[in-house]
């Protein structure tokens, strides 16, 4: 082999462990995405079925208990900040009544009695 050709796997070797080094982040996308298209293409087995089975439904029903004591606590903050929406409306209600008061006393004309 020449000089040339022994450089060459060298250099290529270099930009692969350069591009690792400055993006590490699409090695380990490019591994799950490997993974998971292995993962598809090699078939079950009815023991992995049958062993893995309960352990998604328990993951399942986690996630989902996790959702709706998610959304209970929205519902929860929501309400609590309801009522202070509605004693804020009852307030301005107020404000515009005694503002109306106010303009109908000013506009009857004053009797001297």
């Amino acid at each position: 082999m020449t000089e040339a050709n022994e450089a060459q796997p060298q250099t290529r070797r270099e930009k692969a462990g350069e591009a690792i080094e400055n993006n590490p982040l699409a090695l380990v996308a490019g591994g799950v995405a490997l993974g998971v298209v292995l993962g598809a293409l090699i078939p079950r087995l009815a023991k992995e079925k049958e062993l893995l089975a309960p352990v998604g439904k328990r993951i399942a029903e986690g996630a989902t208990a996790a959702a709706a004591a998610a959304r209970d606590a929205g519902k929860a903050e929501i309400d609590a900040l309801l009522p202070q929406r509605d004693a804020a409306k009852e307030q301005i209600g107020k404000i515009i009544g005694n503002a109306f008061t106010a303009a109908k006393d000013a506009a009857r004309p004053k009797t001297d009695a």
